[in-house]
C-alpha cells in the first residue's frame, strides 16, 4: 500500500486499505491517521469509517465508536440488508411502540439481545424480529409483553412508530465502558430440565468433568479463519482423567470427531438429540449441561456468555472488536474469561494457559 502511494499520493483506498492493515498489526495510532487520511481524500466512502469504528470501540472509545458504526450501512459488509421502513429510527423516547430488528449473525444477535430489557423499559409496546431459531430461548428469558417475530411479513408499519436496528442499540445505552456492567451476568435462561437430562445422557459418573468444545467459525469476515483452531490441538490440550469433552461444535463434524480418536485415541461426546446449528434452544441446555465450556470466537461462545455459563474463549491476535485489546475479562459477559493469543496464529501458548488454569 506504500508502494501504491508513493506512485498515486491522492489514492483514498490505498490509505484505508493501508490503515486496515495497521490496525490488525496493532499499530493503532499509525492506523487511525491513516483512516482520517483517506475520509479527507474522500469523504463519502464508507469503508474507513466504518473500520475506524471498529478500532474505535476496540480501544474502548465507545462514544465515537458508535456514531460511526452507523456506517456499516454503506458498506459491503454481511450484515444483512437494512430494512426500508418509512417511520423514524427510535432514538430514546418513552412510551413509544417500536420495532427493533436484528442484524449481522446469530452471534451478534445473542450479544445485542442483552440490551432487550433496558429498551423494553422505554416502551409501551416492543416487537423484535430475530432469527426463528432464538425465539425460544428469546421468549423464555425476556419479558412476556414482547412479540418475538421472525416473518417480516407479520410486522405491518401500521403496529409501531419507531423502529431501531439492534446494533444501533449500544449507541443510546452503552454510551461508555461502565454502561455494560448492569447487563454482563446472565440474561439467557435454558430449559433447566432439559439440561439436566441432557447430564445423564452425556454422564452416568457425577465426579466426571464435562467440558464442552467448539472450534470453527463460519463467520464470513475478512479473516474470520485465523479464529479457527484444529480439534485434535484443542482436544489434547484438555483430555485428562475425570474429563470428558462435549461437542458444541455446529455443522457435521462427525469426521473429525472420528479421525480424533483414530490418530490420538481421545473420544468427543456428539448428543444426537441436539442439532447445535438448528436447535439453539437445545444447544443453550447442551451448554448447560457441561461444567464449563472451551471455545473460540464464534456463535457458541456468546450464547454461553449470555447463558452465564463458565466459559473460556480462545482469542487470535487479531481479535474482533468486542473483546478488548487486553486484559482477561469480558464486559459484555462477566462469566467469560479471555485467552489471547500474542502473537499471529500461534495457539500453543494460548492452550498452554489454558493447562495452568
Amino acid at each position: 500500500y506504500k508502494k501504491a502511494l508513493a506512485i498515486t499520493p491522492d489514492y483514498a483506498k490505498a490509505y484505508s486499505n493501508l490503515a486496515a492493515t495497521l490496525q490488525a498489526l496493532g499499530k493503532f495510532g499509525e492506523s487511525e491517521s491513516n483512516y482520517d487520511k483517506a475520509i479527507s481524500l474522500k469523504p463519502d466512502c464508507a469503508e474507513p469509517y466504518f473500520n475506524k469504528s471498529l478500532q474505535k470501540l476496540l480501544l474502548g472509545d465507545f462514544a465515537s465508536g458508535w456514531d460511526l458504526y452507523e456506517w456499516r450501512w454503506k458498506t459491503e459488509q454481511n450484515i444483512g440488508k437494512k430494512l426500508d421502513i418509512s417511520k423514524p429510527v427510535w432514538n430514546g423516547q418513552k412510551d413509544a411502540s417500536v420495532f427493533l430488528w436484528a442484524e449481522q449473525g446469530i452471534g451478534d444477535e445473542i450479544m445485542f439481545a442483552s440490551l432487550i430489557p433496558e429498551l423494553e423499559e422505554r416502551c409501551s409496546n416492543l416487537t423484535v424480529k430475530c432469527d426463528e431459531r432464538l425465539i425460544p430461548l428469546f421468549e423464555r428469558s425476556f419479558s412476556e409483553k414482547i412479540n418475538f417475530q421472525f416473518d417480516q411479513n407479520k410486522v405491518t408499519e401500521d403496529s409501531y412508530d419507531f423502529h431501531i436496528p439492534i446494533a444501533s442499540l449500544p449507541s443510546i445505552f452503552r454510551p461508555s465502558l461502565d454502561s455494560f456492567k448492569q447487563a454482563s451476568g446472565a440474561y439467557l435462561y435454558c430449559d433447566v430440565e432439559r439440561a439436566e437430562e441432557l447430564r445423564k445422557t452425556i454422564s452416568k459418573d457425577k465426579a466426571e468433568i464435562l467440558i464442552g468444545i467448539s472450534w470453527n467459525s463460519s463467520a464470513k469476515q475478512p479473516g474470520a479463519h485465523h479464529r479457527n483452531i484444529t480439534l485434535s490441538d484443542l482436544a489434547k490440550h484438555l483430555h485428562a482423567p475425570g474429563v470428558r469433552l462435549v461437542n458444541l461444535q455446529y455443522g457435521d463434524v462427525t469426521d473429525d470427531i472420528i479421525k480424533l480418536k483414530d490418530d490420538h485415541g481421545i473420544e468427543v461426546t456428539q448428543v444426537p438429540d441436539v442439532d447445535n446449528r438448528n436447535d439453539i434452544d437445545g444447544l443453550a441446555a447442551l451448554i448447560m449441561a457441561c461444567d464449563e465450556v472451551i471455545s473460540i470466537d464464534n456463535a457458541t461462545v456468546h450464547l454461553s456468555g449470555a447463558l452465564g455459563a463458565k466459559t473460556k474463549i480462545l482469542l487470535p491476535f487479531n481479535r474482533n472488536w468486542q473483546w478488548g485489546t487486553s486484559g482477561s475479562s469480558s464486559y459484555w459477559y462477566n462469566s467469560v474469561e479471555l485467552y489471547r493469543q500474542q502473537s499471529a496464529d500461534d495457539w500453543e501458548k494460548v492452550l498452554e494457559q489454558l493447562k495452568v488454569h
